[in-house]
């Protein structure tokens, strides 16, 4: 199977520092690991391949927060459902994104008021051919852990590396945890295989390889909302997350994705 780049989730004001050399095409310089309650926050799913030769054809992600809204992107139908417990599914289904070509689908949402707490957003990708990659795990250990990110006192100031988290501040000692995580020896930074039908095991071999980024910006700064696209030079930072790569996940109706994270 080719070598997947798979997606890239772009947010607000945080990030954790994924050790392991990252593809060109990665853009891992200013990294940023934590930002403060509070703040509108816009996170972008930017798929840059498919799986294989297959093209996207549904996106999801779970936003640990309650109210967020799946922006519109043109030829997709998003939509945003509540999971019953305070948080939201969002996804973007009825397109298709070539493997060859960057897809980006904005989520909106405002940061919460949980300082020192690590969020997690649980993610899956569904192609054409079937085919699914999914980064849920809860643990930063765990082979393909979903992307988390730390949140700060409100007012308090974005940080760029783990140095630049105040010894004090609450959570850091998790920040830390998924830091060392990405940083053990044997730490992988590929992508599971994917299946039609079930999550991806931790045994199973991984057949595509690739680093994934999570990137912050600025809520008021998100001008692309194009399905399609360059990297916007000067728009974002960019963040990876702890343990493994991230791809980006899809399910009708939120369905397929409540599924595969339950209610944990």
């Amino acid at each position: 199977m080719t070598r997947s780049r798979a997606l890239t989730i772009v947010a607000l004001v945080m990030g954790v520092a994924l050790a392991g050399a990252a593809p060109a095409d990665a853009h891992t310089d200013s990294d940023l690991v934590a930002v403060p309650a509070g703040e509108e926050a816009v996170v972008k799913l930017k798929p840059t391949h498919g799986c294989a030769e297959s093209p996207t054809v549904e996106v999801a992600i779970r936003v640990p927060v309650a109210g967020a809204r799946a922006v519109d992107v043109p030829g997709w139908t998003a939509t945003a459902t509540a999971d019953g417990e305070g948080r939201t599914v969002v996804e973007w289904k009825g397109g298709s994104l070539p493997s060859d070509e960057i897809g980006s689908f904005p989520v909106e949402f405002l940061a919460p008021d949980r300082t020192g707490e690590l969020l997690l957003f649980p993610s899956v990708q569904v192609c054409e051919n079937g085919d699914e990659r999914s980064w849920i795990g809860g643990d930063p250990a765990d082979e393909y852990p979903a992307p988390r990110l730390l949140v700060l006192p409100a007012g308090s100031a974005a940080a760029t590396s783990i140095d630049d988290v105040p010894a004090d501040a609450p959570g850091r000692a998790k920040l830390e945890a998924v830091v060392a995580a990405s940083e053990a020896p044997g730490t992988t930074t590929t992508a599971p295989a994917g299946t039609s039908t079930t999550a991806p095991a931790a045994a199973d071999d991984p057949t595509t390889t690739s680093t994934q980024v999570l990137r912050i910006e600025p809520a008021a700064e998100v001008r692309d909302r194009s399905p399609r696209g360059e990297d916007e030079e000067g728009l974002s930072t960019p963040l990876l997350w702890g343990g493994a790569a991230a791809t980006l996940a899809v399910i009708l109706g939120g369905g397929l994705l409540l599924r595969r994270l339950g209610k944990d």
